[in-house]
């Protein structure tokens, strides 16, 4: 059986609080011998649900369900990079309307803590439903503008920017953030030889 690290990437410190469930949700991936990100397995999906306790160990985990999988990781990092400048398009609303109803989510009023929404169902749904919920509630809290996907177009990890102007790029300075500055310096090299 294969194992997978669910260690944060890079060398950002990972979201707060639910965020950064919902983080590492958005970066599974493996890489290729030449280091590519590739779309997850669903074993690693699977894994990393059971790990974070969305999941029973006992419970089914389908193709089906890893296609839900990427369906949701794509209109979340879709709300991302939209941020406040654009609405949500249609079909990214449509797959978080349709996993959210499929969790049964409803809102729960804590004594001591925030209100929040909860999964209802079981299985897959409320995992997923449950992911679903920390990105809304965090829209409403405003720490989901806080969420970025790195500049590194071989990359495109989801970061927590915690630059006061927001102006962060990279999920890692040292590895991202250092390649690009490689390039564009060999870039300008190339310009001036």
């Amino acid at each position: 059986m294969t194992t997978y690290d669910f260690s944060p990437h890079g060398d950002t410190p990972p979201a707060p609080g639910d965020l950064e469930l919902l983080q590492r949700f958005l970066n599974l991936h493996v890489h290729d011998a030449e280091g590519t990100h590739l779309e997850p397995p669903a074993d690693q999906i699977r894994g990393f649900l059971v790990e974070r306790r969305l999941l029973s160990e006992q419970e089914r985990f389908t193709d089906a369900d890893r296609e839900t999988y990427l369906g949701l990781r794509d209109a979340i990092r879709s709300l991302i990079v939209a941020g406040d400048d654009e609405a949500v398009s249609p079909r990214d609303a449509q797959v978080l309307d349709r996993i959210g109803l499929a969790a049964e989510l409803h809102p729960h009023f804590h004594a001591a803590h925030a209100p929040t929404l909860e999964p209802k169902g079981t299985g897959v749904a409320a995992a997923y439903g449950a992911i679903v919920a920390i990105a809304f509630v965090s829209a409403f809290d405003g720490s989901f503008d806080h969420l970025k996907l790195c500049a590194d177009e071989t990359c495109r990890s989801a970061f927590f920017d915690r630059s006061k102007n927001r102006s962060g790029r990279w999920c890692s300075m040292s590895t991202c953030g250092n390649r690009a500055k490689v390039r564009a310096w060999r870039e300008r090299q190339r310009a001036d030889g």
